[in-house]
């Protein structure tokens, strides 16, 4: 825990400080959360390293962020050039086990627009990393049906990921990623060709804006596809919510962007569950709202702007 352990004794020491809201009696135990009363909190997100470092400040941002952004359930983001990947997604998911936690993960090991480079080793660690530990574990998000044109190497690199991590990881959540959008006929072969029937199921939205009403129509679309061409019927189809709560033009921090459901599960077939993939303040680049930000940057005006 030694990279993990300042910033959860800030936590605790946060919550003396500004009332860091308490646990509430657990939700129903849905499947997708394995018996888990709820979501991972990640004390890593943007929002709450920026909320820490900001304690006893006159910021105008702070109280929004603090009381709607920082201790929200997220998916925390791993990356390729991770120092030591399995030892610091054994110590995330490790600390969440302890809480009674069900810990999101975003495996984001290719860069955004490029072909996938990172082979094997890289979910080699990622699934001894996370070894018998519960966790939902979301692969590659945009990459299938994406920029890299060879769609026969994606197809390989990502059947390989959910080949490795039902090996070594059993009681992982594997999802695969749709957010590109597409036909959902379309849409259905490339997840069925990238190894779906062996996931738990698919993501959409990731890092996107469009609202549950425009995504539930589409989502249930696709879920129909994959139920007919692979005899399942238990796929798990989860939206991030994090950005989609008001209507808005554009996909690049656009003006009036508002933060969307932190959690909404169910058990029902085919229905759209929700949590936050994206923490709500970090920009898409220099565009929108943050004409001046970088990729990935947290924005405290940019997150204050979506707490409104």
């Amino acid at each position: 825990m030694k990279r993990l352990a300042p910033l959860l004794l800030a936590v605790l020491l946060l919550g003396g400080c500004v009332g860091l809201p308490g646990r509430t009696d657990p939700p129903p135990e849905f499947r997708l959360l394995a018996g888990n009363h709820q979501l991972a909190r990640d004390p890593e997100s943007p929002a709450a390293v920026w909320t820490h470092a900001n304690v006893g400040s006159k910021i105008a941002a702070f109280g929004p962020i603090e009381r709607t952004i920082a201790y929200t359930p997220v998916a925390h983001r791993f990356t390729a050039d991770e120092a030591d990947l399995t030892g610091h997604v054994h110590e995330y998911v490790a600390h969440a086990a302890k809480q009674n936690w069900m810990p999101m993960l975003i495996a984001a090991f290719t860069a955004p627009g490029t072909c996938p480079t990172v082979t094997a080793p890289t979910f080699d660690g990622l699934a001894k990393g996370l070894g018998t530990n519960k966790a939902i574990v979301v692969l590659e998000p945009r990459l299938l049906g994406g920029a890299c044109t060879d769609s026969e190497l994606v197809t390989r690199y990502l059947t390989g990921a959910v080949d490795r991590l039902r090996a070594d990881a059993p009681n992982a959540f594997v999802f695969l990623d749709a957010s590109v959008g597409g036909r959902s006929d379309e849409q259905a072969a490339r997840l069925v060709a990238a190894g779906v029937a062996r996931a738990a199921g698919v993501t959409v939205n990731v890092g996107g804006y469009t609202g549950i009403g425009e995504l539930e129509p589409a989502t249930r679309k696709l879920f129909d596809a994959l139920s007919a061409a692979t005899g399942r019927t238990d796929y798990f189809l989860l939206a991030d919510s994090s950005r989609n709560g008001a209507a808005v033009g554009g996909s690049c921090n656009p003006i009036g962007a508002k933060i969307g459901t932190a959690s909404m599960f169910s058990d029902q077939p085919g229905a759209l569950q929700q949590a936050w993939l994206t923490v709500p303040g970090l920009s898409d680049g220099p565009c929108g709202a943050a004409p001046t930000s970088r990729t990935g940057e947290f924005v405290p005006d940019l997150a204050l702007q979506m707490t409104g």
